[in-house]
């Protein structure tokens, strides 16, 4: 397995960045509301891998 698959794009690195600074300028509120969302489509993601992967002829 390729380890440097799980590192982050030039893009993505750019991505987070932004992400950093629109956090510190959120409330707490906010910030509780976009965690419960991340999960939720990390969750959502991890429920389309596993369909895929049950597709897949291995």
């Amino acid at each position: 397995m390729n380890h440097s698959s799980f590192s982050l794009t030039l893009e993505q690195q750019f991505q987070m960045r932004l992400i950093e600074e629109s956090a510190q300028q959120m409330s707490r509120e906010q910030m509780q509301e976009i965690l419960v969302q991340i999960a939720r489509q990390s969750m959502v993601k991890d429920n389309v891998i596993r369909e895929l992967m049950k597709g897949c002829l291995i």
